[in-house]
């Protein structure tokens, strides 16, 4: 690892990009961030790296590979750089309830998270916002059943799995607002599961950093 280069990883401040820090973090992979702010993504210098004007996207010097879609590199990062599979499973079943979980996170959790935003401080919607406030309701009882009788998503340890929620999860109060529910007393297994994450050293620091990238290029979004 002490000889790889580092890993270009274009981001924004939204929870998004920081699934991919977090990971990059935990495997000890060297790497340096780009910060974008909304109108940025859209223009020349960024629509050469991603056209479609989405982040995050890496540019891996060590392979030569650019990749988007959080999906995509997270299944990247763990495939090229976690050999001895500290966040992953080397096989079945486990290896594939893994991929189980970041998929609920990557079109359930965050999507839902990221419209009930969109309704409440791009485009306000209180008939939409209200839906999706009840979907995410929906999104939490899955993960409280799911973590009923253990302390991890998939198998004894903490993976990619849980990792994925933490940057979207930590952002629940200021999304949802008066609408977020008390997570210790509606959905105690979701509650505990997060703290025991909030617990690592690398989510401590990466969360540091999202709230510096938040109050420096998004003020809007501040807590």
């Amino acid at each position: 690892m002490a000889q790889l280069q580092p890993i270009m990883l274009h981001a924004h401040p939204g929870p998004n990009p920081w699934k991919i820090t977090l990971l990059l973090e935990e495997l000890n992979v060297p790497y340096t961030s780009k910060i974008y702010t909304t109108p940025e993504l859209k223009q020349a210098t960024f629509l050469a790296i991603n056209p479609f004007g989405l982040a995050p996207v890496i540019e891996d010097p060590n392979t030569g590979l650019k990749l988007a879609e959080s999906g995509a590199i997270i299944d990247y990062i763990l495939s090229q750089y976690d050999a001895d599979h500290r966040i992953s499973f080397p096989s079945l079943p486990l290896n594939a309830l893994m991929h189980q979980w970041l998929a609920f996170q990557n079109t359930s959790h965050g999507p839902v998270l990221q419209a009930i935003l969109r309704f409440n401080l791009t485009e306000p919607n209180p008939s939409a916002r209200a839906s999706y406030v009840k979907q995410f309701h929906r999104v939490l009882s899955v993960l409280n059943d799911a973590l009923a009788d253990k302390q991890w998503l998939v198998g004894d340890k903490c993976s990619a799995a849980d990792l994925s929620y933490v940057s979207f999860h930590y952002r629940i109060g200021f999304i949802m607002g008066q609408d977020a529910p008390d997570l210790q007393e509606m959905y105690p297994n979701v509650d505990a599961w997060f703290k025991r994450m909030s617990e690592r050293e690398t989510v401590k620091s990466v969360l540091v950093m999202q709230d510096e990238a938040v109050k420096q290029f998004a003020p809007k979004l501040v807590k």
